[in-house]
């Protein structure tokens, strides 16, 4: 008999407390098989300039539950593909330390888990995608357990972004997160409505746009596939087409599901955290457009079912749409389905709301 999926849920309310409110959470779960071992706790530190970012004080809280269970707990990530201050394990470290993640801040070492030039990786199966490129960072790959910690926001590829997108582009070494951004194409759709205003050229994470006669010109060879042109293009003069979208959410869940996989039945908790939900990634450095209000915090042993509950429950907060595709046009439901089609987890679970004292 399949038994659901636990999701347990605290209110905006009762999360005044990070560390109450999450040990309070866990008890809900078997943390014997995270007793005495390297916990990675999995998260993103927020690009530079960033400020809706998760707050450290979620970490913190993590790194002190884990240390009371003898754990030996550190924040890790993997460097980004685009051209930014996380691109190295330098730069990610400075913009963790500004952005308030330093050791001293949050209790435990941060360690980036693909090195100093995100090349410290570990290959994995990629099954049936058979990709040379399925490699992950190695300090996730080699942790002995880990909590994947997740803000909950909009993302302009994927429409929402939760647990599962934060095990897919954040366990993935360079390669692999290439593997999943090149079925994105970019088209110059309309050049006639272009004004030459190079708002394209200068947001491109690739720097693979230029201005050629005052129109643009995409180098493909250097094209990351992230939708940016697109989304900031004031004219919509660059487009992708709906179906790529798809290919690529498809892809990405897919990856997610082969990453867990590879993990070796590893003891993974997933945190997801619902507050300053805003339209775009953390990777956005100017000021961000809150989209929902607060709906809390979710916790669960299944990354599908915990994106499941967030997402729904954030819909219906929503301030700026009615549904999650309308955020970004992108129906972030694809890639959810997929890693359940993967049979990793379940859209169907029991949810129990806490209250903390």
């Amino acid at each position: 008999m399949y038994t659901l999926s636990l999701v347990v849920y605290i209110s905006p309310e009762n999360t005044i407390n990070p560390y109450r409110a999450l040990k309070t959470a866990f008890e809900n779960f078997n943390l014997e098989p995270f007793k005495g071992k390297t916990v990675a706790i999995k998260l993103h530190m927020g690009e530079r300039g960033n400020r809706t970012h998760l707050h450290p004080s979620y970490a913190t809280a993590l790194v002190k539950i884990l240390t009371e269970f003898n754990c030996k707990p550190f924040l890790t990530d993997t460097t980004t593909l685009y051209i930014g201050s996380r691109l190295t394990g330098l730069g990610y470290l400075k913009a963790a330390t500004e952005n308030g993640f330093s050791p001293s801040n949050v209790g435990a070492p941060v360690i980036i888990a693909d090195g100093l030039y995100g090349e410290d990786t570990i290959k994995i199966s990629s099954g049936k995608l058979k990709t040379k490129n399925a490699s992950v960072g190695r300090a996730l790959y080699e942790a002995e357990a880990i909590i994947v910690l997740s803000h909950v926001k909009g993302h302009a590829l994927t429409g929402f972004a939760g647990a599962i997108k934060n095990v897919a582009m954040g366990f993935a070494s360079k390669n692999f997160k290439l593997f999943m951004h090149r079925v994105i194409r970019p088209v110059i759709a309309y050049p006639e409505k272009c004004t030459g205003c190079g708002i394209c050229a200068k947001n491109c994470p690739g720097q693979a746009i230029t201005l050629v006669s005052g129109k643009p010109k995409i180098d493909f060879e250097k094209c990351i596939g992230c939708k940016v042109c697109a989304s900031r293009c004031p004219n919509g003069v660059i487009t992708v087409s709906d179906r790529l979208i798809e290919k690529f959410n498809v892809r990405l869940g897919e990856c997610a599901a082969i990453i867990l996989k590879a993990l070796n039945k590893k003891p993974i908790l997933y945190v997801n955290v619902a507050e300053k939900v805003t339209r775009y990634c953390d990777c956005v450095s100017e000021p961000p457009k809150i989209v929902a209000e607060d709906s809390g915090i979710y916790v669960s042993e299944d990354p599908v079912a915990v994106d499941t509950a967030s997402f729904r429950d954030v819909e219906k907060h929503l301030t700026q749409a009615k549904t999650l595709k309308e955020i970004n046009n992108v129906n972030p439901w694809t890639h959810v389905k997929a890693v359940e089609k993967a049979k990793i987890g379940k859209t169907s679970y029991t949810l129990k709301t806490l209250t903390v004292n």
